[in-house]
């Protein structure tokens, strides 16, 4: 069907959008088209109930960001492999070269961006993590560890919702710690 515009002026194809606002002296508008003084009412009353709209619309999960972290001691002492490790298992092996890994501590907090969460790590240090603004199913977070008042390591890791990385860290007893980091 063409509209009243594409009638009167033939070649000229005018989209047939029914909240479309067009000015009453414009060429392409058929006689009897409502002025914009008149159809301003529709836009203001869409711009109104917007707000409505937006707030049944939960926006907190975008906000939130479930972080955990987990704590490996990785050494040469044995070649055991601890069972709660369970789908990263090959990863260890191909990213680091210790015969033995096992699961120290694991902790999880729901933070908002922008707020800061500590996690204790063995060996009385810290990781303070804080979700940033990002888009999409990206996450970013800003990690600061710590030992006492020494910082060993401040980055920002950029994942996936849901993705992990692995940080090979400081040493712990006679090998290392592995911080698995992980945020949904």
């Amino acid at each position: 069907m063409l509209s009243a515009a594409s009638r009167k002026h033939p070649g000229i194809r005018a989209p047939l959008h029914p909240l479309q606002l067009r000015c009453a002296s414009s060429p392409y508008s058929p006689p009897g088209t409502p002025s914009l003084a008149r159809l301003a009412g529709a836009p203001a009353l869409f711009f109104l109930l917007l707000p409505l709209l937006l707030a049944a619309v939960p926006s907190e999960a975008a906000d939130t960001v479930f972080v955990d972290v987990g704590a490996v001691y990785a050494s040469n002492e044995g070649t055991s492999i601890d069972p709660a490790l369970g789908t990263i298992r090959e990863k260890l092996r191909s990213m680091f070269n210790y015969t033995s890994y096992r699961m120290l501590d694991r902790k999880r907090h729901s933070l908002s961006v922008g707020e800061a969460g500590e996690f204790e790590l063995p060996g009385r240090r810290t990781m303070r993590a804080t979700p940033l603004p990002a888009q999409g199913d990206k996450i970013r977070l800003s990690i600061e560890i710590s030992d006492g008042p020494r910082k060993l390591l401040t980055t920002t890791l950029g994942l996936r919702r849901g993705g992990m990385v692995l940080v090979g860290g400081p040493s712990h007893q006679a090998g290392v710690l592995i911080l698995i980091i992980s945020a949904e």
